[in-house]
């Protein structure tokens, strides 16, 4: 069956109620009831270091003092062609950089709309 009521009417209905009916006296338990369930939330462990952490952090040195090492003892023929590469791929991004920015901009653009047209369509669904 409906529900005849609209909900103003049943705002109206629920602020008659809370304003007639009798309010009924709070039970003694409830504060150290509340209070027993707050001691006993036991409290966060103090951090500790692992021998995974150790082990990890000892691979991870490992590997950045191999790559130094190695970017620093690379022959000046690999050096010169890693130099040229880089420098073609900063030219290439130059001369795209004209269309990339129009299309990261509409890009942006319809991310941002995606975001906001759920929320304005409910806003307006009210």
């Amino acid at each position: 069956m409906d529900n005849p009521l609209t909900p103003d009417q049943q705002n109206v209905v629920i602020e008659d109620a809370l304003y007639t009916y009798p309010v009924a006296p709070m039970p003694r338990t409830v504060t150290s009831n509340v209070m027993a369930r707050i001691k006993t939330i036991p409290t966060p462990q103090p951090f500790h270091l692992t021998w995974q952490d150790l082990v990890l952090a000892l691979i991870f040195s490992a590997c950045i003092g191999a790559m130094w090492f190695s970017i620093n003892n690379l022959p000046p023929l690999v050096v010169a062609q890693i130099r040229k590469e880089s420098i073609l791929l900063y030219q290439q991004l130059l001369v795209n950089i004209r269309w990339l920015i129009p299309v990261l901009s509409f890009g942006l653009a319809a991310f941002l709309s995606a975001l906001t047209i759920p929320y304005l369509r409910r806003e307006l669904l009210k």
